[in-house]
């Protein structure tokens, strides 16, 4: 639902109404000069006026002051007083009538959901409009995938090649369980890797070679069925089920911090049961960039 402009008619005319009627006052100093102009007479009352108030405008800067023309009637000093209020509130109205289109017509505000009903059912209209901008890929295997990013547009027609069985490929990816919890990974610059005597992360100083794509030998199954087609530059986030997950490649890659065998261990113990605990055949998420094809 749309939420209401924060500015509305009503507050408009408001704002006009009490400019007119509250805010421009005749300053004291120019009602003592009209009067002295008027009736030719001067009092200490008029002085106290004058002391007492703030000095009228000058007449560079305000089209209220009478200094220039000594016979200006009270009349007509009012009559100018009259115009120069309407014509600013005049201004204002005109530029808050303009602030409400602009509001109204450009980048509409939602409202917040206020309950968990209605911030159930503004999350599922969320997913559901991200579904249909990009939509979820399935492939054999129950492997499925989703583009993170889209490969960049390079002058170069080799930029345009794509992966394919047999190809020799430098990919990064990082893998993290089904609910989100961090495993490793190399190249996404969560890891560190020595350079020049001192660890740095490893953001575009380290990846994984991949030699012909389909043999199954340094990466899962799943994650070669989801490489097909990729081009360089593309990210993609891939849901893998375990039988065609780590087995099928010997448990490689592997991890290669103390952190990162860990949590593999953790995930064998999962897929293998132990204790009390039943086998469960966790997916595992990897997201996948090609950084280099070599066909």
């Amino acid at each position: 639902m749309l939420a209401q402009p924060s500015i509305t008619i009503a507050t408009v005319l408001l704002l006009s109404y009490v400019s007119q009627t509250h805010c421009f006052h005749l300053p004291r100093t120019a009602k003592v000069q009209s009067r002295v102009a008027t009736t030719g007479h001067h009092s200490e009352t008029d002085d106290d006026d004058a002391n007492n108030s703030v000095a009228a405008p000058s007449p560079s800067s305000s089209s209220l002051s009478s200094s220039d023309d000594p016979s200006l009637s009270r009349k007509s000093l009012l009559d100018k007083t009259k115009r120069s209020i309407n014509g600013s509130a005049a201004a204002a109205a005109a530029a808050a009538l303009a602030l409400l289109f602009t509001r109204a017509t450009t980048s509409p505000a939602y409202a917040k959901c206020t309950d968990i009903e209605s911030c159930r059912e503004e999350g599922e209209r969320k997913v559901e409009a991200e579904l249909i901008r990009n939509p979820i890929v399935r492939l054999s295997d129950g492997v499925r995938y989703r583009v993170l990013r889209p490969p960049p547009t390079f002058p170069s027609s080799s930029s345009s090649e794509k992966v394919t069985k047999g190809s020799n490929i430098d990919l990064i990816y990082s893998i993290t369980t089904a609910s989100g919890q961090y495993m490793y990974s190399k190249g996404f610059g969560y890891e560190k890797v020595d350079f020049g005597g001192r660890p740095v992360s490893d953001l575009g100083l380290d990846s994984l070679a991949v030699a012909n794509v389909g043999s199954h030998s340094t990466i899962p199954t799943g994650i070669e069925y989801a490489l097909l087609g990729m081009q360089k530059g593309e990210r993609r986030r891939v849901e893998l089920p375990p039988d065609v997950g780590f087995a099928t490649s010997n448990w490689s890659p592997e991890p290669m911090t103390r952190m990162g065998k860990a949590q593999m261990e953790q995930y064998r113990r999962k897929l293998m049961g132990f204790g009390s605990q039943p086998p469960f055949p966790a997916e595992t998420v990897w997201d996948v960039e090609v950084m280099r094809i070599r066909n």
